[in-house]
């Protein structure tokens, strides 16, 4: 996907913001503005233009949002470029980027009276700091063609086979997909985030069998839609959407768990626009989005209280309580190293 937008473009039109809120945050009078907010490639952006957007616009009398697909780490990158005049004003990140990102100052705070859906997000699901909420979680799993593969794989371990040789599918350890997936490779074979040398002993192994590296995990989806791959480590909610497209993909939940991450989402420091980006944010909390998002076919699971789990999502967990009890990352031991661990993923694998 293309990132790389015009500032000239995002302020055209830009009209003056209302500033006067209602005691509850609501009944913001908005300009003819537009906001610029970031989204991940791939399903998250389908979700994005086709439920958050007309929500977001629905709020704000029609407000325009130029919506731009990026990878994490590159959102961050080109804001610590342009930390004056960034080229976002809200956006979206995993907490691994977020956590790494802290350090370089490019986050407004919350304006909490603007985002009144935050008080419905569990203690645990709003940063501490005041820069941040979380709006959703993936679960990683194993995605495999259900066509060609009909026993389905049990472990990452299965992976080494060598009747997987040629049909694994990656994507690069940029993203935090590949990155959480080494991060438990590596637990599994008596490493951790600070040492990974047992994920890259694994990868060295699996190699043979890998037919191809994604620049990102929608990437990724899309070689499982042209038949490139046939399994590969996967977002459950790349699996749902691809699933509604006629792709005859499946999860396997691998015998060490299923593994979740959470995406978080900021008003960028400097930005024109707080009121539409607390307006966006407050939109992607709100229980009709979350709702919709967490439903087929892009099962994002919900971090509102007042949102139950869809039957879809069901089959990975059967609310927040449970998807809290599955293993993460600790992104706090693993971002120090990280910028070297994909070096060294780039390398071994020929990116």
């Amino acid at each position: 996907m293309g990132n790389d937008i015009s500032r000239r473009d995002v302020l055209k039109g830009i009209g003056a913001l209302g500033a006067a809120a209602s005691a509850s945050g609501v009944g913001i009078s908005f300009g003819n503005g537009a906001l610029s907010a970031t989204t991940y490639p791939g399903a998250w952006e389908e979700a994005h233009r086709g439920i958050l957007v007309p929500a977001f616009r629905r709020a704000t009398n029609n407000a325009q949002v130029n919506l731009v697909a990026s990878l994490a780490v590159d959102t961050v990158s080109k804001i610590v470029a342009a930390k004056a005049n960034p080229p976002y004003d809200a956006i979206i990140l995993d907490e691994g980027p977020y956590i790494a990102a802290l350090q370089h100052d490019i986050f407004a705070p919350l304006p909490a009276d603007r985002l009144p859906n935050m008080k419905d997000l569990p203690k645990k699901f709003v940063d501490p700091r005041g820069f941040g909420a979380f709006c959703s979680a993936q679960i990683i799993g194993i995605g495999y063609n259900t066509e060609k593969i009909k026993t389905p794989p049990k472990s990452w371990t299965d992976l080494l086979s060598p009747e997987y040789k040629g049909r694994v599918g990656l994507s690069s350890m940029g993203s935090t997909l590949i990155s959480a997936w080494m991060v438990d490779i590596a637990r599994i074979n008596g490493g951790s985030e600070e040492n990974m040398e047992p994920a890259f002993a694994y990868l060295k192994k699996l190699l043979p069998n890998v037919a191809a590296v994604a620049a990102s995990p929608g990437a990724l989806a899309t070689l499982f839609q042209q038949g490139q791959i046939d399994v590969a480590p996967f977002y459950n909610n790349n699996a749902g959407d691809m699933q509604a497209k006629g792709v005859p993909i499946a999860m396997a939940r691998p015998d060490t768990g299923w593994l979740v991450i959470r995406s978080t989402m900021h008003i960028v420091k400097n930005t024109k626009n707080t009121d539409l980006a607390a307006a966006y944010i407050n939109a992607a909390l709100s229980p009709e989005v979350q709702q919709k998002m967490g439903d087929k076919p892009y099962l994002l699971a919900p971090t509102n209280s007042k949102v139950p789990y869809s039957q879809g999502l069901q089959q990975y967990a059967k609310d927040a309580a449970q998807l809290e009890t599955y293993h993460g990352v600790d992104w706090t031991k693993l971002n120090p190293r990280r910028g070297e661990y994909i070096d060294r993923f780039n390398r071994d694998v020929k990116v």
